[in-house]
């Protein structure tokens, strides 16, 4: 266990090394701060953004967007998957809704619901239409491989279906769905930023983004923002990743 955790932090810090190296390495080729900021100032900045108020509301409401659209995303596609899974006419109909849904370009999206609603809601919409498709597809592969004996066997033993629901199917995918959370929380960030850039919301980390676009001379802010999303991701991710492993180990 303890080789483990040595083995990870001893492979992210020699990524962040490497990452850090080649930013300093992009930064002497490029030789202009007003294109790409010295790693120093944008770290400055980056721990700047700490004390001002704006930015932890700026990120509270950002973050609300992104568990909104990821929770609204998880219940509906892991509902209607295990609904696919149980009726597979419904999967055949429903196929090619979550198609569209997935191709369906976002600039298109983003400007159909603003139209629609406002520039509060949309980001979070656009993020849900993102990740219900990804989220659908994880679900019904997961209910797909639940040992079809069990299943089997439960209907020949008339099992109710609220204890094959609770004792079969959710232990059965609860390892596969429960990695998915990271991977789908910090997609739906990178989303729910994208988006406020583009609609331009009020008090969001897309709006600060924004800001720092028209201050040329304020590069490192735009960049310690980036730092910032990146950050929240990779945390997410490390939290979904362990939440996993907790899962696993509660279900052996």
């Amino acid at each position: 266990m303890k080789k483990t955790v040595w083995k990870n932090v001893w492979q992210t810090g020699a990524t962040l090394v490497f990452l850090i190296g080649l930013w300093i390495a992009v930064w002497a080729i490029v030789g202009n701060d007003s294109i790409f900021p010295p790693f120093g100032a944008s770290v400055k900045a980056f721990f700047s953004y700490f004390v001002k108020g704006a930015f932890w509301r700026a990120l509270g409401g950002t973050f609300l967007r992104v568990l909104f659209a990821f929770f609204a995303s998880f219940i509906f596609g892991g509902g209607l998957a295990f609904v696919a899974y149980l009726c597979p006419a419904f999967a055949r109909i429903f196929a090619p809704i979550v198609t569209i849904i997935r191709v369906l370009p976002v600039f298109a999206i983003v400007f159909m619901l603003l139209a629609w609603t406002n520039a509060i809601i949309t980001p979070a919409l656009v993020a849900f239409l993102s990740l219900f498709p990804m989220l659908y597809t994880a679900f019904l592969g997961a209910f797909s491989g639940v040992d079809t004996n069990l299943v089997e066997m439960s209907k020949i033993y008339n099992v109710p279906l609220k204890k094959r629901i609770t004792k079969l199917y959710l232990p059965s995918v609860a390892p596969f769905v429960v990695k998915e959370i990271g991977a789908g929380l910090s997609f739906g960030v990178k989303l729910v930023v994208s988006a406020e850039v583009l609609v331009q919301t009020r008090k969001s980390v897309g709006a600060l983004v924004l800001e720092t676009q028209y201050l040329y001379e304020e590069l490192a802010q735009t960049f310690a923002l980036v730092i910032a999303v990146c950050l929240i991701g990779f945390l997410l991710e490390c939290l979904g990743a362990m939440l996993a492993k907790r899962v696993e180990r509660w279900l052996q």
